[in-house]
Parts: C-alpha cells; sequence; structure tokens
C-alpha cells in the first residue's frame, strides 16, 4: 500500500488543466476552474490571514471535486503501473485519492 503525504499539494495546476481537456471535460467549466485556482493567494488559519503569495500548485484540502482532480493528475502513472502489472483494475479498484494498492505474483515483480 502506498500513500503519498501530501498528495494534494503537488498537483500543478498547468498541468491538471491539460489533462481535463484530454478528458473532454467541456471548455467552458475548465474556464471556469480556471480563476478559482489562480486566484490562491492566502492561507487564513486559526482566524489569522496570512501575507499574499502566488501557487502554482495544490488542489483545495477537503475540496468536494479534489479527489478526481487528483486522480485525473496521477491517471498517466496509474495507466503505467497497471501496464507494468503493478495495479490491476480486474481485481477492484486498488486506488483512492492518493492511496495506492500495488499487486504483483511475487515479492520480486513488486
Amino acid at each position: 500500500m502506498l500513500d503519498q503525504k501530501a498528495a494534494f499539494d503537488v498537483v500543478w495546476h498547468d498541468t491538471l488543466f491539460v489533462k481535463l481537456w484530454r478528458l473532454n471535460i467541456v471548455a467552458k467549466l475548465i474556464r471556469t476552474l480556471i480563476p478559482s485556482y489562480s486566484d490562491l493567494s492566502c492561507v487564513t488559519m486559526n482566524g489569522r490571514v496570512s501575507e499574499q503569495f502566488a501557487t502554482e500548485r495544490s488542489v483545495r484540502q477537503c475540496g468536494v471535486l479534489s479527489t478526481f482532480y487528483y486522480m485525473t493528475y496521477v491517471d498517466d502513472l496509474l495507466k503505467e503501473l497497471e501496464r507494468t502489472k503493478l495495479l490491476s483494475t480486474k481485481r477492484g479498484n486498488s486506488t483512492y485519492a492518493d492511496d495506492i494498492s500495488l499487486t504483483a505474483l511475487s515479492p520480486f515483480n513488486l
């Protein structure tokens, strides 16, 4: 089992939008998402607002669509793992958000 730490923090916005486009997500929807991610400029924690800063990556923690965005972002990796037989969608859903279960016929192959 793999659990990527801070997984949602590694998602590059530009790459995510290209991958959403390749999935045939409606361009109008993507154009709506872009401003919502390009305007991330501060953090509120314990009632205090941070200094402004620019961000080029990360999806919102606990966002309704964040798991979908992350899965879209790592889809190429999941396909490669399936191609090499480390991941098998035939045995059930072996991924969820940043959790991936790898399978192989022997420890050596794994």
